[in-house]
């Protein structure tokens, strides 16, 4: 943080806030559980908290999509499991009935 005081003083000639130290370590703390990084640092504390935002979104989204494609995953197994029931009940009951193959079309 040390640094990014300094980079903001050097640009702004003032001392940050206590909204920008907070929004540093936010920041800070995604890009440790994210594939963000920090290597473009924002010039003021309204940029940071955009960036914390954009990742913020960024995991929603990405947690949505990853969900979504389980729940498509999960259906598709739940069909193919009632697909093989039916397909197995009706050889049964063609075998239990004596039923010959040349009724089939």
């Amino acid at each position: 943080v040390d640094v990014c005081r300094r980079e903001y003083l050097l640009n702004t000639g003032a001392e940050p806030s206590l909204p920008w130290f907070y929004a540093t370590s936010l920041h800070w703390t995604l890009t440790q559980f994210t594939p963000a990084s920090m290597e473009v640092v924002p010039e003021n504390t309204y940029e940071r908290f955009f960036v914390v935002g954009t990742i913020l979104c960024a995991i929603i989204f990405f947690s949505s999509f990853l969900s979504s494609i389980a729940a498509a995953v999960a259906l598709f197994r739940r069909t193919r499991e009632e697909q093989h029931v039916n397909n197995a009940n009706l050889i049964r009951f063609l075998q239990e009935n004596h039923v010959t193959l040349d009724l089939a079309p």
